[in-house]
């Protein structure tokens, strides 16, 4: 990567392409690690491909420790208010929901052309509410109706808890650490049952109650940490100074794939790859904070898309096997070939999502909203 190297003269305002980059390879990793199942075991590229991306997964976590350091960024300079917290739920509303609702209903019209199982459309109607299907199989608890969405209940819900605590002003983030040490450790402990493992959790008998008390939102507390360092005028020297040390950032970046690769403590938990994430994105974050870095347009553009990417890929592999199979063509349904396609058409899709979806209507929507009319 061709880099120019020189002092940034306001971190807090710039745009963090780093973030991008991050939100691009997380994006990619969960993408490449679903769509990888269309080859079967011996085809080119099969070997290769579990190596690189069967810890694919990890890019949730990543994910969500970016979102815990985004809240807290983007939420510095805010002036506390009622009317402060709905443009905050408004903004948060129309950034994710009519995305998700548009993919989700076609991905929905697709499948019902073909056959829906027993309880489809109550499934559609509690995903679209950020509800979770069932109260088993942490931390997923029944997936999505479109499968990718059982982590946006856990976005959602993050971002409630956000909403709460802005209420308190600049004891904003005591609340939320309050809120989160009643949920993550009072609560389970009462029950008998704490555990960091967020695949093994107390059964509680309700979905969502299952859910606020599961450890894989610590990768949210983690970004959280991290942006509160960031944004302290007092801390973030320190920590940019300290990352200024390339073979720090060396160590702690090889950590971090060393352990996405070799699958050691792998899990969606604050001790496993949640851990791992939150190593590669500090020191991330801070080597870039002071540096002016030519990052790949693509990529950073891929990051701006992330989004779109994480919910598209999958009604994008399962519409075109079929495709083939109606069209007399199933041998090209599957293979080394049929992973490349669904990769590169799940570029297309992606794109014409962010710039129809997440741009054109959710800016449209924003302006329909009251007390939205600016930018």
């Amino acid at each position: 990567m061709n880099q120019e190297i020189k002092p940034v003269s306001n971190p807090f305002e710039s745009k963090i392409n780093s973030i991008q980059v991050l939100r691009a390879a997380a994006a990619l990793t969960v993408t490449i690690y679903h769509l990888k199942d269309v080859i079967k075991k011996g085809e080119p590229f099969k070997q290769e491909l579990d190596y690189f991306f069967n810890s694919g997964p990890s890019g949730v976590a990543l994910f969500f420790v970016i979102s815990g350091f985004i809240m807290v960024y983007i939420t510095k300079q805010t002036t506390f208010s009622g009317l402060a917290v709905y443009k905050f739920i408004a903004r948060r509303f129309v950034r994710i929901w009519p995305t998700y609702a548009v993919i989700t209903l076609v991905y929905f019209l697709f499948q019902s052309r073909i056959g829906l199982q027993a309880g489809a459309f109550k499934d559609v109607i509690l995903s679209l509410l950020f509800i979770p299907v069932t109260h088993t199989d942490p931390p997923f608890y029944g997936y999505a109706f479109l499968p990718v969405g059982w982590t946006l209940n856990y976005e959602i819900y993050f971002y409630a808890l956000v909403a709460i605590s802005m209420f308190f002003s600049k004891y904003r983030w005591v609340v939320f650490f309050i809120i989160i040490i009643i949920t993550l450790v009072i609560m389970p402990h009462t029950m008998g049952f704490i555990t960091l493992e967020a695949q093994r959790t107390y059964d509680s008998g309700n979905g969502y109650l299952n859910m606020v008390m599961n450890p894989i939102i610590w990768n949210f507390v983690y970004g959280v940490i991290i942006g509160l360092i960031y944004t302290n005028e007092k801390l973030f020297p320190f920590f940019a100074s300290l990352f200024s040390r390339v073979w720090l950032v060396f160590m702690f970046i090889s950590l971090a794939l060393w352990q996405y690769w070799s699958g050691f403590f792998g899990g969606l938990g604050p001790l496993q790859w949640g851990f791992g994430s939150s190593l590669l994105f500090l020191s991330f974050i801070f080597y870039t904070s002071q540096r002016s870095i030519a990052f790949p347009n693509w990529l950073v553009k891929i990051g701006d898309m992330s989004f779109s990417v994480y919910l598209v890929h999958v009604p994008v592999v399962v519409i075109l096997g079929h495709v083939f199979k109606r069209l007399g063509y199933p041998v090209y349904s599957t293979g080394t070939s049929m992973f490349f396609l669904a990769l590169f058409m799940t570029m297309v899709a992606s794109y014409l999502s962010y710039e129809f979806l997440e741009l054109r209507l959710s800016t449209y929507l924003k302006r329909m909203l009251p007390f939205m009319k600016g930018r």
